[in-house]
């Protein structure tokens, strides 16, 4: 038997995979388990093999945990899989951070049992903070929910961001519920209306000390150079916006970071 998950949401993906092997662990008296990464070593496809064809003798069951299964495309290992779609004892478990490939594709179908990660985005993401919170016992005002969950939804991995940082939090001991103020001094990050207001005050000051401590504001609280460069350059009008469009050229073509052209743009 198969069990792919997959999803950029690496947290719940693994978060599941960790329950999947615990739940063998408690069903079968004796496991045989065996973890391969093939991100970091991709002929490593072999041992699986090797490890899925030896007899098992003192041993009820077999797990073979694959990540990142589709880091190597060889027919021979789309085989291999293909082999163990339907035993019950011999049983695979894939975690993947992207799609499948075109030839892994059955993964996706039965009699794979398939499930799928991707980051969390709006409600869910609310609805993933509130559970979090209320597991580690911690009251947010609406207000500081708000700026959180603002905070999560232009990053990364949003649900190990906020598992890590409730539990920083937690250990802040702030008075509850959490409060705004709090939080802004916690979490040194500005919403995106802020970035765009900040943004907006780099446009329309021509003095260019002035405009070097707006943009140094913004370095400061870690904002990302591509995000604050965006910010500007949707805004922008006339000769600036010519101006930007050559460094965004000059970006993505590798002669320049964001943070150096932003630099060059406001001196």
């Amino acid at each position: 038997m198969i069990i792919f998950l997959y999803g950029s949401d690496s947290y719940r993906r693994n978060k599941n995979l960790r329950e999947l092997i615990d739940a063998y662990r408690n069903k079968h008296r004796e496991i045989d388990l065996l973890v391969i990464d093939l991100e970091d070593n991709p002929d490593d496809w072999l041992k699986v093999r090797d490890f899925l064809n030896q007899p098992s003798m003192f041993v009820e069951s077999k797990v073979a945990v694959v990540k990142e299964s589709n880091q190597m495309d060889k027919k021979e290992w789309v085989e291999v899989l293909k082999k163990y779609l339907k035993t019950e004892k011999t049983f695979i478990l894939i975690s993947d951070y992207g799609k499948p490939k075109k030839m892994f594709t059955f993964l996706t179908k039965a009699p794979v049992e398939s499930r799928y990660f991707p980051e969390l985005t709006g409600e869910r993401l609310a609805a993933f903070v509130k559970k979090e919170s209320e597991v580690k016992g911690l009251r947010f005002t609406q207000e500081a929910q708000r700026f959180f969950i603002d905070y999560l939804s232009v990053a990364d991995d949003r649900s190990w961001l906020a598992v890590n940082e409730l539990e920083k939090i937690l250990l802040a001991n702030f008075s509850q519920p959490i409060a705004p103020k709090d939080l802004r001094n916690y979490i040194d990050w500005l919403p995106k209306e802020e970035v765009f207001l900040v943004s907006r005050s780099i446009l329309n000051e021509r003095d260019w000390r002035r405009r070097l401590g707006f943009l140094e504001s913004l370095f400061l609280r870690r904002e990302e150079g591509a995000r604050i460069f965006n910010s500007i350059a949707f805004q922008s009008r006339g000769k600036e916006s010519l101006r930007l469009a050559d460094y965004d050229v000059s970006v993505k073509s590798g002669g320049l970071e964001y943070e150096e052209a932003l630099l060059d743009f406001v001196l």
